[in-house]
């Protein structure tokens, strides 16, 4: 048996088992396991919440280095001032990550 030979059987065997499947593959809602979905939705809260009081923390830190780097020490001020962009961001990330999933995914 050739090299080409083989080649058409592959084809042909993985055309026959394409025919096989049906038309639609079932797209199932996801599903939590029985007794754990309390469990992960607790530990989605506890992390949402130590996310935004780290986002509190990181603005406030921000707004202390911009006050006190604002006479002579102009890197410090320059450092809160570029902060704050990152700590919007994470905290934005942190407020859309479940929307965003359920509206891409859901």
């Amino acid at each position: 048996m050739s090299l080409s030979d083989l080649a058409h059987a592959a084809a042909d065997s993985s055309i026959t088992l394409l025919a096989a499947l049906p038309a639609e593959i079932n797209n199932p809602a996801p599903r939590a396991p029985a007794g754990v979905a309390t469990t992960v939705t607790e530990l989605l809260a506890w992390g949402k919440w130590i996310a935004f009081v780290c986002g509190v923390a990181g603005l406030i830190v921000s707004g202390i280095m911009m006050m006190l780097g604002r006479r002579n020490r102009s890197q410090m001020s320059a450092d809160g001032a570029i902060g704050l962009p990152w700590v919007i961001g994470g905290l934005s990330v942190v407020v859309l990550a479940v929307p965003m999933v359920n509206n891409l995914f859901g």
